[in-house]
């Protein structure tokens, strides 16, 4: 089973609150977000048709790009979400779009989406203007105490205008979300994880950044509980360590038990490999879920299908592709 773990889709009568999808995309830039109003969101004929071309058997709807539009537009969209959903219950899943910024309607409509329309999961961003982030406790404890509640994934999408984002040169869009998405792996990984041991999290995009950065990361690992090794020197304390130093002073263990919990989605880069085999260096294979942010880095049959075509390829084991391509998502979400 092939499953795009992150496809995107609005209902037309979300879309038309924003725009007209009969006039083509729209690009709506402020202070608080940076979203293109792609008229093939809406057209699910097309999503059917380019699934179909590529050989996907399911594709889930990660929908929380609209939730910072209040907790009506997130009910509309996961009302028309869940039709959709319904006529085509062996094609599409959904994650539920909540208003993370409004906590009280956002636990509310994680409780509605879950329990009446079925949806299997929620979605939030990594990030939501002025300065909500993904362990600002007053906003965020209580949307996962309910999805520990519900026993459903998180998937984090990311904040298209972070905070403090440039747009010359398109920085906010190809770097500045993915070093938001990087800053929220860390703050699950130090505050909430360990808050919330049984949640599983759906990280997006590669990781963001944090693939390439998972070594400086662990390089400077803190931990409020005793590392399982050497005492660390006062002088090593505050700066960097060594791979070898981190091996001497247990450093790795500890930090690998938090990070080998979330879950890598494979979108983020259009299908370019290279980012893939880092993951396949630095993910356990059993927690990365393709992906492709379909209509948007990927948006057509074609290269869908080159990116399937391009893991089978790799030089990984059998196991490693299924799992990859839809296996772990499907054990993640229950289907299997």
């Amino acid at each position: 089973m092939i499953i795009d773990a992150h496809h995107h889709y609005m209902p037309k009568k979300v879309f038309e609150k924003f725009a007209d999808p009969s006039k083509g995309a729209v690009r709506v830039l402020n202070k608080k977000q940076d979203f293109i109003f792609n008229p093939w969101l809406v057209d699910t004929d097309r999503h059917l048709r380019d699934m179909d071309e590529a050989g996907i058997d399911m594709s889930v709807f990660t929908i929380a790009q609209r939730n910072d539009a209040g907790k009506e537009i997130c009910r509309i969209t996961n009302e028309e979400t869940a039709e959709i959903v319904l006529q085509y219950p062996d094609r599409f899943l959904a994650a539920a779009c909540l208003p993370q910024d409004d906590t009280e309607a956002a636990v509310a409509e994680a409780e509605y989406a879950v329990k009446q329309l079925k949806m299997p999961a929620i979605s939030i961003m990594s990030s939501m203007y002025p300065d909500i982030n993904l362990n600002t406790k007053e906003y965020m404890w209580p949307i996962y105490q309910k999805a520990t509640e519900l026993d459903v994934p998180v998937f984090i999408h990311p904040n298209l205008r972070p905070v403090g984002s440039e747009t010359e040169c398109t920085i906010n869009r190809s770097l500045s979300r993915g070093v938001d998405v990087a800053k929220g792996v860390l703050r699950l990984m130090y505050d909430v994880m360990p808050e919330f041991p049984n949640l599983k999290f759906v990280i997006p995009h590669m990781g963001g950044a944090f693939l390439a950065l998972k070594g400086r990361a662990q390089a400077f690992y803190e931990s409020d509980t005793p590392l399982k090794g050497l005492p660390i020197p006062e002088e090593l304390k505050i700066i960097a360590k060594t791979p070898k130093e981190q091996e001497e002073f247990g450093m790795v263990e500890p930090f690998n038990e938090l990070f080998d919990r979330l879950y890598i989605d494979g979108a983020g880069s259009g299908g370019w490999m290279p980012i893939v085999h880092l993951a396949m260096m630095t993910v356990n294979h059993d927690k990365l879920v393709w992906g492709t942010d379909y209509p948007y880095e990927i948006h057509n049959g074609r290269d869908l299908k080159i990116y399937i075509d391009n893991v089978k390829a790799m030089d990984i084991p059998e196991e490693s592709k299924k799992g990859f391509l839809g296996d772990n998502m499907a054990r993640l979400l229950g289907l299997i």
